[in-house]
């Protein structure tokens, strides 16, 4: 009978974490590996036909008798290119669905930040004024487009829904529509979908079709007060022709978790605006605990599947990317 080796590098593996790791992939009759971040290469893998976790795309061809790859990651778009793999019938995985909540709360934060006027009454404490700025927005009442309604997209509209938005969520392809969406469209159909929102969410996988998604002539049909929040691929949207609808004011303010290039170059004058919040894509990371165990939870689930030959969950389709 072949040994079965699971190399895992996770973030976050305290010692509890750790066991029910070990627990379950010896109770397949498996043996663990565990790596430390930074500090594994070619010939930790090389042995290994389950690998989990953070694994540099780079190592994957010294695995030679990989069969399975479980990502921690929701995006794999470092993942899906063909030549990375020693076979051609790896299995590639990954958690979706451990990040909806940490990404929805991080996209509410910033929404309710920038409709609140929150970044200029910061900048008016640390200029110790006390001073009333005027008129605010609010969620309720406001149109919402959510554009990619996967897990994460979801979690996000199902909060915009519940503070009393109108939700319009977009999506690749045809289903019935979610309780917690009131408009439905396909991707083919944005132009529509757009259209007088007060806030569009890119929410989105890295792949061929999303990239540029969101052109300079989408963005010129926005409103003038409107909100745009990236939280996918900072390579959905035109970033340029973003920087100057933000200087000329044609849109109402900006919340990008990611950026082209990362890291965002210092010179770069996103950096620099008050209507925008940046942050170096840590809306999802492995920084709430629900994430780790989430990711754990995925991966313990599918173990037994992998096992037995039987169907497992998250599989992802490397020619489309998710």
């Amino acid at each position: 009978m072949e040994k079965i080796i699971v190399g895992a590098c996770v973030a976050d593996l305290t010692a509890q974490r750790e066991e029910r790791l070990r627990q379950g992939v010896e109770k397949q009759g498996y043996t663990l590996k565990i790596f430390e971040k930074g500090k594994f290469g070619p010939e930790d893998v090389a042995d290994c036909q389950i690998l989990f976790g953070s694994i540099p795309p780079q190592l994957l061809k010294s695995a030679s008798k990989l069969r399975w790859l479980a990502t921690a990651s929701a995006g794999v778009d470092n993942y899906v290119a063909d030549e990375l793999y020693p076979n051609p019938d790896v299995i590639l995985t990954n958690s979706s669905g451990a990040y909806g909540v940490a990404i929805a709360e991080h996209l509410i934060t910033c929404t309710l930040m920038l409709m609140r006027r929150m970044r200029e009454y910061e900048e008016g404490q640390r200029q110790h004024r006390w001073k009333y700025l005027g008129k605010i927005r609010s969620l309720y009442g406001s149109t919402v487009t959510v554009v990619g309604i996967g897990n994460i997209g979801g979690s996000f509209a199902k909060r915009c829904k519940a503070m009393g938005a109108t939700v319009r969520g977009v999506k690749r392809t045809p289903s019935e529509k979610p309780d917690y969406v009131d408009e439905l469209y396909l991707t083919k159909d944005l132009d529509q979908a757009i259209q007088g929102a007060d806030v569009v969410a890119l929410c989105l996988p890295g792949t061929h079709e999303t990239q540029q998604i969101m052109t300079a002539q989408r963005l010129g049909q926005m409103k003038k007060d409107a909100l745009l929040l990236n939280i996918g691929r900072g390579t959905a949207l035109d970033q340029d022709a973003l920087i100057q609808m933000l200087q000329k004011g044609l849109l109402g303010g900006a919340a990008l978790d990611v950026a082209s290039p990362e890291p965002l170059p210092p010179e770069n004058p996103l950096w620099d605006m008050g209507n925008v919040i940046l942050t170096p894509h840590v809306s999802g990371n492995d920084s709430l605990d629900y994430t780790t165990d989430t990711i754990l939870s995925q991966f313990l689930e599918n173990l037994p599947l992998f096992a037995a030959g039987q169907p497992m969950h998250h599989v992802i389709d490397r020619k489309i990317g998710y």
